[in-house]
């Protein structure tokens, strides 16, 4: 690839994928959100050797007008705004998100891109099991319905408009330069302060990968991915969730006990098939090279080293 475009590249993973790209010498536009430069998102757009565009993504339609030059290898859309708690349970945020999603293909569509890349999750594939449409309890319900719409619908524009659509599904990504508190980010920093964690019984399966293989195999599928292929993003390891717990405690505070079945676990369970990269591997060569051990441990040095550097501010 030579030129692409990021939407949401000041964002944890959108981030991670422009730099990726940027070292193999692809030209990026990086597109955020105006005001990011005095953000918390701020630190990630340092020295990053990328075209930064500011543009709301409630307001994607205007991004052909922005950006002066046309025909890129891919538009990589990363950005959603909706996923924070409070937005979770907020159903008409959600539908934006489909529409602006929708508005994103037709924008990729109008700057001459051959390709236009998404960022599912995985509990949108909930939706395709009776008891996964029947599950209404959990706080990623108009999420899920709204991501899966989006893939669906966002696939039928860019047939009309005669551009390649990926959507892949992201598992758990973590790793350095997430500040948002999902599970690793949350956990390592309670372990570190001494806090005690209760958790389920830990036995529903999971997988993890980490930033820098997840910007990987981002950027294979914007040279190798297929339109007519489904992938999943994540190690194609999975194991019970009590696992990885383990060897984030054993990695920062082996001293801890886990809460393990202190609480109750009241979502759905990953099947293998939800899990399996199989499809990811075939078309694109992909190799995870980060165990989660060793991600760990680097996701620990770089936590204590921010840390450190925030004290001394």
């Amino acid at each position: 690839m030579k030129r692409v475009i990021i939407g949401g590249a000041a964002g944890f993973i959108g981030n991670a994928v422009a730099r990726r790209l940027i070292d193999q010498g692809v030209h990026v536009v990086a597109v955020v959100k105006p005001g990011t430069s005095q953000s918390a998102e701020a630190f990630r757009l340092k020295d990053l050797d990328a075209t930064v565009i500011e543009c709301d993504l409630k307001e994607i339609e205007n991004l052909p007008k922005l950006i002066n030059v046309q025909g890129y290898d891919a538009f990589y859309q990363f950005a959603w705004d909706g996923v924070d708690k409070e937005a979770f349970a907020d159903y008409e945020r959600q539908i934006d998100g489909i529409r602006w999603m929708i508005k994103s293909v037709e924008a990729a569509s109008a700057l001459r891109c051959r390709k236009f890349i998404g960022a599912g999750s995985v509990t949108q594939l909930e939706l395709l099991y009776q008891e996964g449409r029947f599950f209404t309890e959990d706080r990623h319900k108009y999420f899920r319905a709204a991501q899966l719409a989006s893939e669906i619908m966002g696939r039928a524009v860019a047939r009309e408009k005669g551009i390649q659509f990926i959507w892949p599904i992201i598992i758990n990504v973590y790793g350095e330069g997430e500040i948002a508190p999902r599970l690793v980010n949350s956990m390592i920093r309670n372990l570190l302060a001494g806090k005690h964690q209760s958790f389920s019984p830990g036995e529903q399966m999971y997988d993890f990968v980490h930033i820098q293989d997840a910007a990987k195999a981002f950027c294979l599928l914007g040279e190798k991915g297929r339109e007519d292929s489904q992938y999943i993003i994540g190690s194609g390891t999975a194991r019970p969730l009590k696992e990885y717990l383990a060897i984030i405690r054993d990695v920062v505070a082996p001293e801890i006990k886990l809460g393990l079945g202190e609480l109750e676990f009241h979502g759905l369970e990953m099947t293998e098939d939800m899990l399996n990269i199989d499809s990811l591997t075939k078309d694109t060569g992909f190799k995870p090279e980060i165990t989660f051990e060793a991600g760990i441990r680097r996701t620990l040095e770089w936590i204590k080293r921010e840390d450190e550097k925030a004290e001394n501010e």
